[in-house]
């Protein structure tokens, strides 16, 4: 088991015997204050600089597990890490959560992955959002000392928009356990429905989809987040087409992806959905729900 001392000192040596620059002038851990609440800023991705709130157990160790949190569209990253905090405390595993900003990401460039410009206008696959996750990963655990080989991924709301479409448009990926929390609408893994409502117009082949059912994902549906009038609910035709409130699009989404991979594919499919009784829109109420999933239990379903 490491002290933060110990593993100051342990990666600072090693990289200068690597003639590498790991953690700058200051030391890194001095971001972080005695209750393991802190921040950083990523810059190890052809993105812009990402500020990343962060909270870290009392003791880091070799098998330390890294949750990689999304925010929703209201890009509340320090509000997210604040509800995490506990259970990264409480369960000794690394929460990240990046915040996208909005002037760096303004508006749906957020949620549909920063793939365009709000003029239409492609941008590069390096400048998505989706690809700064894996280099985030890599970061952190050269930084903090971990040596898992994979990570979990969270988002609740737009940022289970971002996570279910990193799932779909990144392979290689290392996210072993992903759980999707009240999106408020789905790219459906149909191909005669435009982007972001389906999925044609991108490139998700049917090999890239068997990939992403082949991960370990649970879309986490709480039963009171069913407001068809909740004031940040996309009511646009193609979302309403999904259902009139989130939970409703949740199982809908979900229903349509074991279809397609458990019947018109006929490929392995270790998906489930799980629902969060008494829980409405709230990323807090999610968290002890959540938890459960990205840390443990079966990668296959069956």
């Amino acid at each position: 088991m490491f002290s933060y001392k110990f593993l100051r000192l342990t990666v600072l040596f090693a990289a200068l015997l690597l003639n590498t620059f790991v953690f700058g002038s200051d030391d890194f851990f001095d971001q972080f204050d005695s209750d393991g609440k802190g921040n950083f800023v990523f810059e190890d991705w052809k993105g812009k600089p990402l500020r990343v709130f962060a909270s870290i157990p009392k003791e880091i160790k070799r098998d330390t597990p890294i949750i990689v949190i999304l925010h929703g569209q209201s890009r509340n990253a320090e509000g997210y890490r604040n509800s995490w905090h506990s259970a990264a405390r409480r369960y000794n595993f690394i929460a990240l959560v990046p915040k996208y900003s909005t002037p760096d990401f303004p508006k749906t460039r957020y949620n549909l992955g920063n793939m365009k410009t709000l003029g239409g206008r492609s941008i590069s696959e390096d400048n998505w959002i989706f690809s700064s996750i894996e280099p985030l990963f890599n970061y952190s655990r050269k930084t903090f000392g971990t040596q898992v080989d994979a990570y979990s991924l969270y988002g609740h709301s737009a940022g289970a928009q971002v996570a279910h479409r990193f799932v779909y448009l990144i392979h290689p990926n290392r996210a072993k356990r992903i759980v999707l929390a009240n999106s408020g609408y789905y790219s459906m893994p149909i191909n005669d429905i435009e982007y972001p409502y389906g999925i044609k117009g991108i490139n998700v082949s049917e090999e890239m989809l068997q990939k992403a059912y082949e991960k370990r994902v649970i879309v986490l549906l709480g039963d009171k987040d069913n407001d068809p009038n909740h004031s940040s609910l996309n009511k646009d035709n193609q979302a309403m087409r999904q259902g009139p409130h989130r939970f409703a699009r949740g199982h809908n989404f979900y229903m349509n992806s074991l279809f397609k991979g458990s019947i018109l594919m006929k490929v392995p499919f270790n998906w489930s959905m799980s629902v969060a009784p008494g829980v409405g829109h709230s990323n807090r109420s999610m968290v002890p729900f959540a938890t459960p999933f990205l840390l443990d239990g079966p990668l296959k379903v069956r």
